[in-house]
């Protein structure tokens, strides 16, 4: 009976453990099958944090009932998507926001505007008749006036001869300019202004960037006029990105302004010389007057205002400064639509601003179409032809074609500055009256309306002031960033889904994490399995030492010891009346032998079902 009992136990744990062992290769044989991505499947559907999926593998309820779900999802997800796609073009499509900024700047930390101040009259009828009409001079002070003259007339008109004959005949400052203050101090004219080539001809400038600071490649001949040593104001470098350095001199230009208001302000008195008028571009008498930025070439003639002679004007000033936040620089040029100082260098000039780029543009143009260069344009190529008479027509088609904005001839690259300064000026005028009875205001000098100069129907008088010493910038920022971007998705997501970032690391998981986990696992199991079997290998097994006592045969074993496999085998062969064994068994590669022949080892037999 209790052989019987054993027999069945080692049975059922047999089987068990078979069982157990084909259930293993099983799950390792079929991880990557289709029951198990269908087990896994289904597992993250009913512990997903994601809304409505959980139904989708509900057991519980009907097939129609997680169609329903499932398809309600879909749609969910289909929604969220579109949203999702309106933001994204938002994002992509207008990115930047001009807003108003919240703190206020001063005027005493920006530049005073430059003011460049041309004669309507381009050259002194004195000076033009001293020229010969057979002369090459004559051609180009042809080209100064733009009258065509003979168009047989052919001549290589560069750079240092034109500007020979450009300081012969236009009227020099100090003729022009009878008065000046700043600040409600009265200075010498010399100082504050400068001559400057324009588009009007030879023009006097206040409160420019010196040349050196304006020109990339500097050299002496750009100047009009000696550089004067012993001058009080000082030069230095300003740009609308960097602004002023920290330490200034005691005097520098480009000056600020010290205040608002006419008295704080620039008060010139001018001459208009009629009487020497030659050739003008206009059908009036008086002057040209253009304010603009320290930093950029003036061009006078499309965008001055005019104030005639014999009227005093009144030209109240506002900075208009535009910036810009570094974040924006991650923005495509194309979209932000703007460029900084370092993302565009020109060829002629050190600053990037768009007039000086359209100057540029306008040269490149001139020099491709036309083989020459006009005379006030930025000369690019050192050797390039000054434009004459004779190539008024060419100049006249391409410059028209630059101010249409045709796509053939056309400066858009030209994209405005992320910091750019301009100025909003004004204009109002009164007729200056010649009598006794009226005193000169603003504490001008008597001499100025009682002396050699005091033709009142020659004179002008212009006063440029600050109306308030604060002013209001724009911003450039980001109107949707990344941040915007990812709060908005997620947002949406969260409203539709219910998904958050955890619902990404919980895909990941399932994705990645779990199937190398479980295959570890499997990997691990069956080398647990490997280890378990080695006991089937022989092994030697210290020999049992029978311990007998010196005077008496007593044995510590109570078991007595099983009789060797060889003796079995030898009665078996016996009684089967073979000689010798035929081929080796299992019990025979198990048998083990005694170490020494006088040591008697019981071999240890493994448990066999």
């Amino acid at each position: 009976m209790k052989m019987l009992t054993d027999s069945r136990l080692r049975h059922s744990g047999t089987s068990m453990t078979k069982k157990k062992d084909s259930g293993s290769e099983d799950d390792e044989s079929s991880i990557c099958s289709c029951a198990a991505i269908k087990r896994s499947v289904v597992y993250y559907l009913k512990n997903s944090t994601l809304h409505g999926l959980k139904y989708i593998a509900e057991e519980s309820i009907t097939i129609p009932e997680r169609v329903f779900f499932g398809i309600a999802f879909v749609l969910v997800v289909i929604l969220s998507g579109f949203f999702i796609s309106n933001v994204y073009v938002k994002w992509s499509a207008s990115p930047i926001i001009i807003s108003t900024s919240a703190k206020q700047k001063l005027t005493s930390n920006m530049p005073f505007p430059a003011i460049t101040i041309c004669n309507l009259n381009q050259a002194l009828l004195s000076k033009v008749d001293r020229i010969s009409r057979t002369s090459t001079n004559y051609s180009l002070l042809m080209g100064l006036c733009d009258q065509g003259g003979d168009n047989t007339i052919s001549y290589i008109g560069t750079w240092k001869y034109f500007k020979a004959i450009l300081v012969e005949v236009a009227q020099p400052c100090e003729k022009m300019l009878l008065y000046c203050s700043f600040g409600s101090r009265e200075e010498e004219c010399s100082l504050l202004f400068t001559s400057i080539l324009t588009d009007d001809g030879l023009c006097c400038n206040f409160n420019a960037l010196d040349p050196s600071y304006l020109i990339r490649n500097y050299s002496d001949d750009v100047r009009w006029e000696p550089a004067q040593p012993n001058m009080r104001y000082e030069p230095i470098d300003w740009t609308p990105e960097k602004g002023y350095a920290r330490k200034l001199p005691e005097f520098y230009y480009p000056r600020t302004s010290g205040g608002t208001g006419i008295r704080m302000g620039l008060t010139v008195v001018l001459n208009a010389s009629v009487a020497e008028y030659y050739c003008t571009k206009s059908m009036s008498v008086g002057f040209k007057v253009l304010v603009h930025n320290p930093a950029e070439l003036p061009k006078v003639s499309n965008y001055g205002f005019v104030v005639t002679a014999g009227r005093e004007a009144r030209i109240p000033i506002e900075p208009v400064y535009e910036d810009a936040l570094p974040t924006i620089r991650s923005i495509k040029k194309s979209v932000r639509r703007c460029l900084f100082s370092d993302e565009n260098d020109l060829a002629y000039y050190r600053t990037y601003s768009r007039k000086n780029c359209e100057l540029e543009c306008e040269a490149k143009l001139l020099l491709r179409e036309c083989r020459c260069v006009l005379y006030y344009l930025p000369r690019i190529d050192p050797m390039a032809r000054v434009c004459g008479p004779n190539d008024n027509s060419c100049t006249d088609r391409v410059q028209t074609e630059i101010e249409s904005s045709l796509t053939n001839l056309s400066c858009e690259s030209c994209w405005p500055g992320c910091f750019e300064l301009t100025y909003k000026a004004t204009l109002s005028t009164s007729t200056i009256v010649s009598d006794p009875r009226f005193q000169a205001g603003e504490n001008m000098p008597d001499y100025l309306f009682h002396g050699p100069y005091s033709n009142a129907s020659e004179m002008s008088i212009l006063h440029f002031y600050y109306m308030s010493n604060i002013f209001r910038s724009t911003t450039k920022s980001e109107m949707f960033g990344f941040t915007e971007f990812l709060s908005n998705t997620g947002g949406l997501l969260g409203l539709f889904m219910g998904f958050s970032i955890f619902s990404v690391i919980e895909i990941v998981y399932y994705i990645t994490v779990r199937p190398y986990c479980a295959s570890r696992t499997l990997q691990q199991r069956h080398h647990r399995r490997l280890e378990q079997l080695l006991w089937l290998t022989p092994v030697r097994v210290p020999a049992r030492r029978i311990l007998r006592r010196q005077r008496g045969t007593l044995i510590r074993n109570t078991q007595p010891p099983p009789p060797a496999y060889s003796d079995l085998e030898m009665r078996r062969k016996k009684k089967s009346g073979k000689s010798e064994l035929k081929k080796r068994n299992l019990w025979q590669t198990l048998q083990v032998r005694p170490v020494n022949q006088g040591d008697v080892e019981p071999p240890v037999y493994p448990y066999l079902d």
